[in-house]
């Protein structure tokens, strides 16, 4: 899968907030429309323009699979994010790009790097360590996880969006579950957000924290490097269900 990664390098004196996520896509949609929309009475409702819209491929159509997320660190020092783009909405990067930037016109040092990347796997640890740096939201039993999290629950999501993302149908599958989970260390992470939309406050809280695998086969490894790259579980617009994949040396 080919994808577009841009990149935004603030430099300020001011400290970002713990969770940038909700402030940036907030701004960033807001700019957004102000961009594309070709409707003279702005309304997103019974659109004539809704299948060709990034903005309502990216804010108000329901039920869907969005065609990019957010990418940041919780807590991070330093003002740095990536907005990941997938499918149609590589082709409207320059306008994406330019709706970002009038978004943080508050900010005078802004540095974006953009790239065109491809997913590639070129190798296959059997021992590695999984780490969730931002909160993972996956439901289970129609209720999110906020205890505990079985690997093969990640690996379905992430199988499942990647077929969404590429536009093919669902076909059931068997993940080889001969791994072995050596040990897990998972905390629930508490976030919420302010929808002025809704007018209500939205719980965004998941689980966080690592787990270290042994005897991961091929097929789960690339799985869990697609997910590095496409997010894992609910919210990941909002940066949410953000994983990292270490190789363990022994």
């Amino acid at each position: 899968m080919t994808y577009t990664k841009q990149t935004y390098k603030i430099t300020t004196k001011t400290k970002p907030h713990f969770f940038i996520g909700s402030k940036i896509r907030g701004g960033f949609g807001y700019a957004l429309k102000e961009e594309v929309c070709v409707n003279p009475t702005f309304e997103c409702k019974n659109c004539f323009a809704q299948k060709t819209c990034t903005f309502y491929e990216f804010f108000e159509k329901q039920n869907s699979t969005h065609n990019y997320r957010l990418d940041f660190k919780l807590h991070n020092e330093k003002f740095k994010f990536s907005l990941v783009l997938f499918n149609d909405a590589m082709k409207d990067a320059d306008f994406i790009k330019k709706a970002m930037l009038t978004s943080l016109q508050e900010y005078k040092n802004i540095e974006v790097k953009q790239k065109v990347k491809k997913i590639k796997v070129k190798k296959h640890s059997k021992l590695i360590k999984l780490t969730f740096e931002t909160p993972l939201r996956i439901k289970k039993q129609n209720s999110f996880a906020t205890r505990d999290i079985e690997l093969l629950d990640i690996l379905l999501s992430i199988y499942k969006r990647n077929l969404d993302l590429q536009e093919l149908p669902y076909i059931r599958t068997k993940i080889d579950t001969t791994y072995k989970i050596l040990s897990k260390n998972l905390r629930y992470q508490e976030l919420h957000r302010k929808s002025y939309k809704q007018n209500t406050k939205m719980n965004l809280g998941g689980l966080m924290g690592e787990m270290v695998v042994n005897n991961v086969s091929k097929e789960v490894y690339d799985l869990l490097k697609i997910g590095e790259v496409i997010g894992v579980g609910k919210s990941v617009v909002f940066g949410l269900g953000k994983i990292k994949v270490e190789d363990i040396d022994v």
